[in-house]
């Protein structure tokens, strides 16, 4: 309509234009044809000319329309359902938002055909399934969103993991994963999903498999990746079958692991278990000159070591430069239970309880009680000591 009008206001003022140009000159136009004259103003033929123009350039845009009617009419429709299914796809996020799940899954799969991207609606409401348990549904929506081109592999694969995983789909949620690591190695969210469930599923080979790539690619923080990275160490360290592969395990470890005081009391007993058991003495006292950890002075106790003269120096030597810390007690009273010094044994762990009764300590000193043969001390003792272990 504007055009229209626009075009009526150029005629008049062209006209208004021409009828001052030629007031004056009005000239003279002789049309001859076929026996035919036409005779009139110059102003009058240059008018007829305009509206001719004008005329055939409507009659044009009156055929052109009506030629392509239908598909005009069919984009008129198409253009409306589009924005029907896009009003609908924004009510469906709204609703998902809202936790609105039944809703939401009708909103989104009312049009979902008609959107842009079909695969968006389908994804979204699989994620609207699932919240109310409908995993067949959930599954039919992810295997519609894998089926359109408008829409990425990863973001349908990633999308079902998560799924799976919330789920508590093992298997599924495995097998999605593994596609997933294959497609995108290097994605910080897919490398993080892997590791988490990796260790939710207690499999440390793997978190092994990916500790370069999780510190490189920022997947995680810094002290998760420490946390997976002492579990999959710990769990390399397990695997070995002797002193030989424990020592290379452990050389191989990141320095700043092998100060670990949680790794470290692995290790060791790990060496204990290899009955290593002065190698691991040895670990333990060079970890102690660094920091004291209680957990490896108390397995520091319970090693068979060859020299124990030695080894109940060395917790002595820890004493005086610790103080009378209660662990420090019950070791050295284990260490002198161990080679029959009773009376010393009986002041350490009796030391031991000064600060708070241990359980541990007094089962130790029933035990001596009943070296010695006083059996109602060692009654009274064992009796303490397992009351106040099972009110912990």
């Amino acid at each position: 309509m504007r055009r229209l009008l626009l075009a009526f206001f150029v005629f008049l003022l062209l006209g208004i234009l021409l009828s001052l140009v030629f007031r004056h000159h009005q000239g003279y136009v002789l049309v001859a044809f076929n026996g035919w004259q036409i005779e009139t103003s110059l102003l009058f033929a240059c008018a007829a000319v305009l509206l001719g123009v004008w005329v055939l350039a409507m009659a044009w845009r009156i055929l052109v329309a009506l030629v392509f009617a239908p598909r005009n009419i069919r984009g008129f429709f198409g253009r409306r359902r589009q924005r029907k299914a896009r009003r609908s796809l924004y009510a469906g996020l709204e609703h998902l938002a809202e936790a609105r799940w039944a809703l939401a899954e009708a909103d989104l799969q009312a049009l979902a055909e008609s959107n842009e991207a079909p695969g968006l609606n389908h994804l979204f409401s699989a994620r609207a399934a699932q919240h109310q348990a409908h995993l067949g549904d959930r599954d039919r929506y992810l295997r519609k969103a894998a089926e359109r081109k408008s829409i990425s592999e990863l973001a349908v694969l990633i999308t079902q993991a998560e799924l799976q995983i919330a789920a508590g789909q093992t298997a599924e949620a495995q097998a999605t994963l593994a596609r997933l690591h294959e497609l995108e190695p290097r994605h910080p969210w897919v490398l993080r999903m892997v590791a988490e469930h990796a260790m939710a599923c207690g499999d440390y080979g793997q978190i092994y498999e990916l500790l370069p790539d999780l510190g490189k690619y920022a997947a995680l923080s810094s002290d998760r990746v420490r946390e997976m990275s002492i579990a999959a160490y710990q769990h390399r360290l397990s695997q070995q079958g002797d002193v030989g592969g424990l020592s290379a395990t452990w050389r191989h470890l990141p320095k700043d692991l092998r100060n670990d005081p949680e790794i470290l009391r692995h290790y060791t007993l790990c060496l204990k278990q290899q009955r290593a058991d002065d190698e691991a003495a040895n670990v333990i006292r060079n970890a102690l000159k660094k920091q004291w950890v209680a957990s490896l002075a108390l397995i520091f106790g319970d090693l068979q070591c060859n020299d124990q003269t030695e080894q109940l120096a060395t917790v002595e030597e820890w004493i005086k430069i610790h103080g009378r810390e209660p662990e420090l007690m019950l070791v050295a009273g284990r260490l002198c239970l161990r080679n029959q010094l009773w009376g010393r044994a009986r002041s350490y762990f009796e030391a031991s309880q000064t600060q708070h009764s241990r359980a541990d300590a007094l089962l130790e000193l029933g035990h001596l009680f009943e070296q010695i043969n006083e059996v109602d001390q060692a009654r009274s003792a064992y009796r303490r000591g397992l009351e106040l272990r099972a009110a912990q």
